[in-house]
């Protein structure tokens, strides 16, 4: 079995948005995911005042395997911020649109209320519907949903939600990954690759093999149950761990790494 590979832009954030994607797809990547999230290092490359004519020229350099739209006050208890963090999403929804995706993933705010989250879920699931887009939940370390049985609970309150899978975020909060795989497995439209160490109070984004998931043991469950999705990388360890590899090396390392566990599980699975 084969699983389109995908790179998340921010580690390039500060390359011209073209060129980033351009870069990403030079080293063997079927796919690129968009940023449209504020990093601590970084801007967003994709953001409401983004030219028509660099959308346009980014649209026929896809495809893309989904657009990420954080955002820090979705669902936040103040109703002018929740509201203005929906609007923001909703026309982020179209710039998806423009550019061919159709998989946004959005996460709990800061500062999120439940209540105000599982709204805000429920009213961005509809909204995406109208678009004909999926859209996704990840859950974040540290935040007032950030482990499988809070997205569990998120998809029962928002029928139509689903995950964006990323075990770096569930494994410090105490998630077994390969379990949480499984069990929301019918739910997850796209998987972030990121390895981890530590815990909610003490975490850190390390290289892809160096943290304490095993994530080979996650692709293998992508693999036997016949996952149709992408895998983004998503790489941060140059921030959280002082990853000095430059991003060409990254990007190197990380094709072959995904490889090497892709081949792994379809081994497993062919003996």
């Amino acid at each position: 079995m084969t699983i389109p590979l995908s790179f998340h832009t921010g580690l390039l954030s500060d390359m011209p948005t073209a060129d980033a994607v351009r870069m990403i797809r030079d080293h063997g990547y079927q796919l690129v995911e968009l940023n449209a999230e504020i990093l601590p290092w970084g801007p967003a490359h994709i953001n409401l005042n983004t030219p028509a004519s660099e959308i346009a020229e980014l649209a026929r350099l896809g495809p893309y395997s989904a657009l990420c739209i954080h955002h820090r006050d979705f669902g936040a208890a103040e109703s002018d911020r929740c509201d203005a963090a929906l609007a923001w999403t909703e026309a982020m929804m179209d710039r998806a649109i423009d550019l061919g995706i159709d998989i946004v993933h959005v996460i709990p705010g800061e500062k999120a209320d439940y209540a105000a989250l599982l709204t805000s879920l429920a009213i961005g699931v509809e909204a995406a519907g109208r678009k004909n887009l999926t859209f996704a939940l990840e859950p974040i370390v540290g935040r007032i949903i950030g482990t499988a049985d809070g997205a569990r609970a998120a998809i029962d309150a928002a029928p139509g939600l689903k995950i964006n899978f990323d075990p770096s975020h569930l494994h410090p909060m105490g998630d077994h990954v390969t379990r949480a795989a499984e069990t929301l497995f019918a739910d997850i439209a796209h998987v972030h690759l990121k390895d981890v160490t530590g815990t909610p109070e003490n975490f850190a984004f390390v290289p892809l093999g160096e943290g304490e998931i095993d994530l080979a043991a996650m692709v293998r469950v992508l693999v036997e149950n016949g996952y149709g999705g992408a895998v983004s990388i998503e790489h941060e360890s140059h921030w959280f761990a002082g990853d000095k590899r430059s991003p060409t090396q990254v990007l190197k390392d990380c094709r072959n790494y995904f490889d090497q566990i892709l081949n792994m599980a379809n081994a497993e699975m062919a003996g």
